[in-house]
């Protein structure tokens, strides 16, 4: 995860989206929340975590950091909006 909100957009098409996801430092929680499959990842120093997506539902989610990483993980924040 980045500090900041990040927005990153996907259209409802049918199509899968694959996210690498990697941590330079100490273990975090990478978190979708507010979809009808809520979708819970650790992401671990050293690793890639990959993580697939099928847009299936409009609307904006929040993805969090989950597990509490130090000073900064308040800003730890982004949004996944899903568009036609």
């Amino acid at each position: 995860l980045v500090t900041g909100v990040q927005t990153c957009a996907l259209p409802i098409c049918g199509q899968s989206y694959r996210f690498l996801i990697s941590s330079r430092d100490i273990q975090h929680g990478f978190s979708l929340v507010s979809t009808p499959r809520s979708v819970n990842y650790e992401v671990l120093p050293g690793y890639v975590t990959s993580v697939v997506l099928t847009p299936e539902q409009l609307g904006d989610f929040p993805v969090v950091c989950n597990e509490y990483c130090g000073l900064g993980h308040h800003l730890m924040l982004g949004r996944i909006s899903v568009t036609n």
